[in-house]
């Protein structure tokens, strides 16, 4: 019983997966051509196709011979006798799952009932009308209420992929179960060796009945599949399909690469300008480095030419303003003071100021004599120029008194330099008496 009701799970699955199949459509997508499986035969047409005849359905047995096994069985018109050890002894596995028959039976106890299965089976199919059996009126409205469904059920897209991997494995079932449903077919004609009885019992007989109607359906239905190559046009279909999508691929893929190859012939383009423009800027701008240095060395020389010709006229300048001393000392003193004075001698004010600002300059020097400022006159200073120097003989006194033309820090000046106390005391001796011989002498000059 365990081995039959697989097979009718077995069955009944395939059989769902068939009406299923023919509501479903082998499609990529919406775009492609599409395999529409409800050409395939409904379920209903292929339970058409499936006789008694081809399955040995109704078993005609002869009459059991009256003496077999009388000694071992006591009464076999009695329903209320069976044997018991001789049929647990020859019971086999298709008759394990006794609750499944009517109570009290089993398909080996029904065999010793008070008639004989064979003639009950046909005289049941005798007494339906037009000579139909009980079960081929109840699988017809199956069929018939199957069909309706069938009919009214949507189309589903399904990729031709899983299709060809249903039907594959739906054939691949088929040929799986069929030692089995032959193995069932064959039983239909085994007899019980002691009693002459058919094997099943009459609820038994009508499952395995039902299973192999439905194998034999569905292995139609697979051999309609094969012989008609609707694999093969699925198969096909997923080939072209790949192939397509292997040119999609490729073109896509060439697509991507001119457009690689055209972006990086722009980058390249790009550099290309990008670098002969950064060449001409570098150019430009070594130009204009040169632009400036030649105009910043001509203008080194100009300036040059302008500082040596000041230098040159400085040169001449002071060269003139030695030549206006030619005597030095005190006597040189008072002959540029007697200069001064005969050119200020209408302006009485400024030769006081002169005289004046030339007592302070020698009175400094002679109190601090160390102090370098007080011995360092700014020859263009706005107060030197405004009160002695820019009147005659203010610049030749301070010549006339050792003061020297020097320039200190780049600025011209008169610089009166004393000799080193330590290293040379005569010389130092001599410079002090003669500042204070200067201030002497001014001082004289300013009574008068």
């Amino acid at each position: 019983m365990a081995e039959m009701r697989k097979a009718e799970q077995e069955l009944e699955r395939l059989k769902s997966e068939w009406k299923a199949l023919r509501r479903k459509r082998a499609c990529f997508d919406s775009a492609t051509a599409a395999v529409d499986l409800s050409v395939l035969p409904a379920w209903k047409y292929l339970m058409t196709k499936v006789v008694d005849e081809d399955i040995s359905l109704v078993i005609h047995v002869e009459e059991p011979v009256e003496d077999l096994a009388h000694d071992r069985v006591p009464d076999l018109q009695s329903k209320d006798k069976c044997i018991d050890s001789t049929a647990t002894e020859i019971n086999d596995e298709d008759t394990t799952n006794a609750p499944e028959e009517e109570a009290g039976y089993s398909e080996w106890g029904m065999l010793f009932t008070g008639a004989t299965v064979a003639k009950d089976i046909e005289v049941k199919s005798a007494e339906q009308p037009g000579g139909a059996s009980l079960t081929k009126v109840e699988d017809a409205t199956a069929d018939e209420d199957e069909a309706s469904i069938e009919e009214d059920a949507s189309v589903v897209n399904a990729s031709p992929t899983e299709v060809l991997s249903q039907l594959r494995s739906m054939s691949e079932s088929v040929e799986i179960l069929r030692p089995k449903i032959e193995k069932f077919i064959s039983r239909l004609t085994e007899k019980d060796p002691i009693t002459k009885k058919p094997r099943y019992g009459e609820k038994a007989l009508a499952r395995v009945k039902k299973i192999i109607r439905i194998y034999k359906g569905i292995d139609i239905g697979a051999s309609i599949v094969n012989e008609t190559g609707f694999m093969k046009d699925i198969e096909a279909q997923i080939s072209q399909h790949k192939e397509q999508l292997e040119a999609k691929a490729k073109a896509i893929q060439a697509t991507k690469q001119s457009e690689a190859e055209r972006v990086e012939q722009e980058l390249r383009l790009a550099e290309q300008l990008a670098e002969e423009q950064r060449l001409k800027e570098e150019a430009a701008k070594r130009k204009e480095i040169e632009e400036l240095a030649q105009r910043a060395q001509e203008a080194r020389l100009r300036r040059l030419e302008e500082e040596q010709r000041a230098i040159d006229e400085e040169a001449e300048a002071d060269k003139a303003l030695l030549a206006l001393v030619p005597v030095k000392g005190a006597d040189g003193v008072r002959s540029q003071i007697d200069r001064m004075r005969t050119a200020l001698k209408d302006d009485k004010k400024a030769l006081d100021i002169a005289l004046g600002s030339l007592y302070t300059l020698f009175d400094q020097i002679v109190r601090k004599p160390e102090e370098v400022n007080f011995r360092r006159i700014r020859r263009d200073h706005p107060k030197f120029m405004e009160d002695i120097g820019r009147h005659v003989g203010g610049q030749e006194v301070l010549i006339a008194a050792g003061f020297r033309l020097a320039k200190l820090d780049g600025v011209p000046c008169f610089f009166s330099k004393e000799p080193h106390i330590e290293s040379d005391m005569d010389g130092w001796s001599d410079w002090f008496d003669g500042m204070k011989k200067y201030l002497e002498i001014v001082e004289d000059e300013m009574i008068k």
